[in-house]
């Protein structure tokens, strides 16, 4: 392959062709130092200058506030399920959750493991193709600490339009539509993502919590305490340098085309393109609720799962990778994340309509 693709994985995602060149250029000489950005001290002055910007990048392009400290930890969002209940609930109570796709429940049950989690609504009997109205969320005379969404649900392509307000913190898992729209911080306790679907590579965390919730709790690991990673600046032990290198460029990369702002409309541009594709024809559909559809991630379907594996051959024969569904749900999914041009969907809808003329 002597040219880029058209890449619509969910994660790894694709990245910006700027700062992939960029990076290309610093790999062996990063600001002169002789040597690559993964192998300079994560103290020398050099990588602490990057370090230092990528956090008060993250923090201004997003709007967090300044009573939210970010992180920058390793292990992904599917640390954050555990993280965020060892330390929310590590003096007790209970929290709440709403179940409304593959992520959300992992989150479910991994919290469990470590205290108490109530799912207030699951989706699961509708195939979780929809969310709940406000009017079928309540939480009683309950005491939740928080309660637990996933913004976005990356398998399932569900997206929560209005974050559901009961009175209670949110504890947001924000990985797929991270940086592609403004949070409620008012309302947050914590916000999380894995930075490997709209930011950087993979094995990094980007995780906003409220200083109300850095607090020392004896109980739980050191590492797996909030307060220990704020009160170290994100350096308690050796961060991934290269993952924090690439996030730092790319924010930079985010806030030249227009920040959160720019991204919110970006995502929705190219999502209504490819869902009005799907709605015309008669060979491809999607069974989500259309105002729950996921502006990252469109899944869809042939009229059989033989034509969704001949589909998937056929596109990548053409360039346009990643378009297989998740192995546990099947399909096809189109994640369209924050660096994905509107050419690549467009090749995608072109693809799509001469796949269908030759399999009708």
């Amino acid at each position: 392959m002597t040219q880029r693709i058209h890449n619509f994985c969910a994660g790894p995602c694709t990245l910006p062709l700027s700062v992939l060149e960029a990076a290309q250029n610093e790999l062996t000489n990063f600001a002169g130092t002789g040597m690559s950005v993964m192998e300079i001290s994560h103290r020398s002055k050099v990588f602490m200058q990057v370090h230092e910007e990528t956090l008060a990048l993250a923090q201004e392009l997003i709007s967090a506030p300044p009573q939210f400290k970010p992180l920058l930890l390793q292990g992904g969002a599917s640390e954050q399920f555990a993280m965020s209940a060892q330390n929310l609930l590590a003096e007790g109570g209970e929290a709440a959750i709403i179940n409304s796709g593959i992520w959300a429940g992992k989150a479910l049950s991994e919290a469990n493991r470590i205290a108490t989690m109530r799912c207030i609504w699951d989706g699961k009997a509708k195939d979780y193709t929809t969310l709940p109205a406000a009017e079928e969320l309540s939480i009683g005379d309950k005491d939740y600490r928080y309660l637990h969404i996933t913004s976005n649900e990356t398998i399932g392509g569900i997206q929560w339009r209005e974050y559901p307000d009961l009175g209670i913190p949110l504890v947001i898992d924000a990985s797929s539509d991270y940086y592609t729209r403004d949070i409620p911080w008012e309302r947050c306790a914590v916000v999380y993502g894995g930075v490997q679907k709209n930011l950087a590579p993979s094995g990094l965390a980007l995780v906003f919590v409220h200083e109300n919730y850095l607090v020392d709790h004896p109980e739980i690991a050191k590492f797996s305490c909030y307060k220990t990673h704020a009160d170290a600046n994100s350096l308690y032990n050796t961060p991934p340098t290269w993952q924090i290198y690439i996030l730092n460029k790319v924010l930079h990369w985010m806030k030249e085309q227009g920040g959160i702002s720019h991204f919110n409309q970006f995502s929705a541009e190219k999502s209504a393109k490819l869902y009005a594709a799907i709605d015309s024809s008669d060979f491809y559909y999607n069974p989500i609720a259309p105002e729950y559809r996921s502006h990252t991630n469109v899944i869809f379907r042939t009229p059989s799962e033989e034509l969704d594996k001949a589909f998937v051959s056929a596109a990548d024969a053409a360039g346009l990778s990643g378009l297989k569904g998740h192995r546990s749900v099947g399909g096809l999914r189109a994640s369209l994340y924050n660096a994905l041009e509107m050419a690549s969907v467009d090749a995608l809808i072109d693809f799509m309509q001469q796949f269908e003329q030759q399999h009708v």
